[in-house]
């Protein structure tokens, strides 16, 4: 046990590093973000709260409102399954504090452990965002005594264990093979997008799970039951729910002492099952992960002569970004894969939810109606600004050289010259994403031509907009001191800095659009004007300020 608590003690201290050193300007700059967060994300939780309070007058007539907090916990499992694929992948396995870790006498469920609480504390964050204030509204809309929230408290501690569980077993039980693999980086790439494949499965199949259990005459008879017997129905996405929000429900009565019970002993099972599959597949799955295989070729004098032609140096250094980029198991999971994806998570709601077709339909009418073509462009241009910053290239570029940013400065290549080939890799796979999502408009619609063709033009200078925002923001505080490359992309706050303000803008300017009811034409030169003024500001910002912050790094 004291093996374990010291452990966990370091790896906490490590990855609190994300939050800045703990002296001097970098503790207020540390402090300053966190403000930040707090400003941008209240809204969002305000709008929780609000809604919460708005359906609890409704339900409560009823006698259904414990369906808010079963909606509650069922959303944030879903959300923790699978952001912890995620998690999981970079800090059991991605993680260079790995090859530390297993010369010493630890045993896996203690390394297991101790990364399990690592991970656990960022699902709080995503916890404090939107479940919490669906507990603190519906206690004060209930009238709830203490036992409530000391109910509230424990469950909100232990609700993301189960859905991180089970994450871990996942992963763990497709990463096991990767020993068995020549090529170990690509194995883990492999093992990454089989995994992601298998959430998006379970969800589609917890989806239709609750879309079949929607029998008008089943709803019907359980309301006229009350008593929140519909809180069984909402929580099949994930049964845990059940049990958490019936004993929050009822926290006055025996049966939520019950439930509660029932709900932690059920916890405690999944952990004891986690440690016994951590114990028998951890070491098997991590140990040599680290290493790679290279292959020898022999080249003819024409094959020699091709592979050394120069290049120019931009194309040169833009392609080294990019092979970095899929090479690297961390950057590819978090940085390339998710522009591929994008169909998958537009397409997977509208399909799934009942009455998929009529979904469909109502899109279709909705984009395809003249009246909402300036409300589609503005709509578009956000779609792509939020698309670029999501998959943090350009907002991570100067923090994934880390300690060895000295070598770039020796390079017979100018400092413009690397900046700007860094955002030109985010450009690159910035708009494989804006072609995935122009995809899934042609699958969903069936737009005109021209429409595919303004909407293709727009995109192309919102996203240099976003990609020069996101290098500046690297450029001014990148993080360097990492020791895993999961913590300089997936832990790196400057990701969700150019995120939020890459997407503010471009809210805005829809904002004004809709406001002023502007007709098509004045939509598309106002956004063509705007976005090429603003993309020839960051430019020159980038060529000279850029510049000097990166030579002062």
């Amino acid at each position: 046990m004291n093996k374990f608590i010291a452990l966990t003690k370091v790896l906490l201290k490590t990855n609190g590093e994300s939050f800045g050193k703990s002296t001097g300007k970098f503790k207020l700059k540390g402090l300053a973000f966190i403000l930040l967060l707090t400003v941008c994300f209240l809204p969002l939780a305000f709008s929780v709260g609000t809604f919460v309070n708005m359906l609890y007058e409704t339900l409560s007539q009823i006698g259904q409102q414990g369906v808010i907090l079963g909606l509650g916990f069922s959303m944030s499992s879903i959300i923790i399954f699978f952001l912890g694929i995620f998690y999981v992948m970079g800090t059991f396995y991605f993680s260079m504090d790995v090859d530390y870790l297993l010369p010493l006498p630890f045993k896996p469920s203690q390394i297991l452990g101790a990364k399990l609480i690592v991970v656990l504390i960022y699902e709080y964050l995503t916890q404090f965002i939107v479940l919490a204030p669906i507990i603190a509204t519906y206690g004060f809309k209930d009238g709830a005594g203490i036992l409530y929230y000391i109910f509230g408290i424990l469950i909100f501690l232990t609700i993301p264990i189960i859905p991180l569980v089970i994450s871990s077993i996942l992963v763990m039980v497709i990463m096991r093979f990767a020993n068995t693999a020549k090529n170990k980086d690509r194995f883990k790439m492999i093992g990454g997008i089989i995994a992601i494949f298998i959430g998006v499965g379970i969800n589609i199949l917890m989806q239709r799970t609750a879309s079949n259990l929607t029998n008008p005459e089943k709803i019907q008879k359980m309301f006229a039951e009350g008593n929140n017997s519909l809180i069984s129905l909402v929580t099949k996405l994930f049964p845990s729910s059940k049990l958490a929000a019936l004993a929050l429900a009822e926290n006055t009565t025996s049966r939520g002492f019950i439930n509660l019970g029932l709900f932690i002993a059920l916890t405690l099972l999944c952990l004891f099952l986690f440690i016994a599959i951590g114990e028998a597949l951890y070491f098997k799955g991590v140990i040599g992960i680290s290493e790679t295989t290279s292959r020898r070729t022999k080249l003819s004098t024409i094959e020699f002569s091709k592979a050394t032609e120069q290049n120019s140096l931009l194309k040169a250094y833009t392609l080294k970004e990019l092979k970095i980029l899929f090479r690297t198991p961390a950057y590819f999971m978090n940085c390339i894969i998710i522009n591929f994806f994008w169909p998958i998570f537009l397409l997977l709601p509208l399909i799934t939810n009942s009455g998929g077709i009529g979904n469909l339909e109502m899109v279709r009418n909705f984009i395809n109606a003249p009246n909402n073509l300036p409300i589609i462009m503005a709509g578009s241009s956000l779609l792509f600004a939020f698309v670029s910053s999501s998959n943090g290239i350009s907002s991570t570029s100067i923090s994934r050289e880390g300690r060895n940013l000295f070598i770039n400065k020796f390079l017979p290549i100018s400092y413009k010259t690397q900046i700007i080939s860094k955002a030109l890799s985010g450009m690159i796979m910035s708009l494989v994403g804006m072609f995935m999502l122009i995809l899934s408009l042609l699958l969903i619609a069936k737009p005109s031509l021209s429409l595919i063709i303004l909407i293709i033009i727009t995109g192309l200078l919102v996203i240099p907009f976003a990609n020069l925002i996101g290098i500046l923001i690297d450029l001014n505080s990148p993080r360097l001191n990492w020791d895993n490359e999961q913590k300089a992309v997936k832990q790196n706050m400057n990701l969700l800095i150019s995120w939020i303000l890459t997407t503010i803008i471009p809210g805005l300017l829809g904002f004004i659009i809709y406001k002023l009811n502007f007709t098509l034409t004045i939509t598309i030169v106002f956004l063509l004007v705007l976005y090429g003024v603003i993309d020839l500001i960051l430019y020159r910002i980038l060529a000279a300020k850029g510049v000097e912050m990166y030579s002062n790094l």
